[in-house]
């Protein structure tokens, strides 16, 4: 089994379109594949079209059971927690838009309020 404590923690687990973990990133932070599996995983999925999970059962590294109990148990309670407490009710803007955003608007447009203008606590 894989050390889920060691480097992988530091990588970049594997997300959705939508900012939702996939389940190589469950099973990865579980101990129950590698990050070298994912990769592996991954490739054969865009080779034969088949799911992920699919791939990684029929290479005999995971039971079909464990990922259906990891679903059931894990995945789909964690989604239907964010989704009600408003985790994906819209996508987050990233700062850098904000900011470069925001600065356009200071300078190009004329503030007639103060509360529009920047300001720094010194």
């Amino acid at each position: 089994m894989y050390n889920s404590t060691s480097s992988a923690t530091q990588t970049h687990l594997p997300t959705s379109r939508l900012g939702r973990k996939r389940l190589g990133a469950y099973l990865l932070e579980a101990g129950l594949i590698t990050p070298a599996q994912i990769q592996v995983a991954a490739y054969d999925q865009q080779v034969t079209g088949k799911k992920f999970s699919e791939v990684i059962v029929d290479r005999g590294w995971i039971k079909q059971q464990t990922i259906d109990f990891l679903i059931e148990r894990v995945i789909k309670p964690e989604q239907q927690g964010r989704r009600s407490a408003g985790v994906f009710a819209q996508p987050v803007e990233p700062f850098e838009q904000v900011y470069a955003r925001r600065k356009h608007e200071l300078l190009n447009g004329s503030p007639d309020r103060e509360e529009d203008l920047p300001w720094t606590v010194d």
